[in-house]
């Protein structure tokens, strides 16, 4: 039979069904949108990671790459200072230089002093003075052979004199105060 108390519990079972379906949902809602999040918020992550690594490979690369470089530069540069106790290298040089392009030198060196600057290793500095005898076409290519030599020195003082009536286009005399750096030895 159908009465008002079977139509109100069939409505009351139906709506119990559809509001325990629509709670299922609900929960179910809850639970896939925290799954997803957590996927998202991993996948974030990742990707960060991802290009945090690539920066750092990156970096690394250019480390690799730098430490070559100056791995090379650095045989050069230990290379550059000669030990204080023997500068026949450079002398050499100085007199290849002058013999080079024509040039009559002479110099003198001073003791070794300690440098002022600091470094990984004790540098000292060798103060010398050269005098030549040339023209200014020789000096000219002589200071340009002098700007190549692979060691460490600085130009402190330059002076020219001439008694040529053509000025220091004939014979002069140049004489430059100089000073070496060089590697300390004991």
């Amino acid at each position: 039979m159908f009465t008002t108390r079977n139509l109100i519990i069939l409505i009351g079972r139906h709506a119990a069904i559809a509001a325990g379906v629509v709670l299922v949902s609900v929960i179910a809602s809850y639970f896939l949108a925290n799954a997803i999040t957590n996927v998202s918020n991993t996948v974030i992550q990742n990707r960060h990671l991802a290009s945090t690594l690539e920066k750092r490979t990156e970096l690394f690369s250019t480390l690799a790459r730098d430490i070559q470089v100056i791995d090379k530069n650095d045989t050069f540069f230990e290379q550059a200072f000669l030990p204080s106790d023997n500068i026949l290298e450079f002398i050499s040089v100085l007199e290849s230089i002058a013999l080079k392009n024509g040039a009559t030198q002479s110099f003198s060196f001073d003791t070794p002093s300690p440098s002022p600057f600091s470094s990984p290793f004790p540098i000292s500095t060798i103060g010398y003075t050269n005098r030549l005898s040339l023209n200014v076409f020789t000096f000219t290519n002589y200071f340009k052979d002098f700007e190549t030599l692979p060691y460490f020195t600085k130009i402190e003082n330059l002076t020219i004199t001439s008694g040529d009536p053509a000025g220091w286009r004939g014979a002069s005399s140049v004489s430059f105060r100089a000073t070496l750096y060089t590697k300390t030895t004991q």
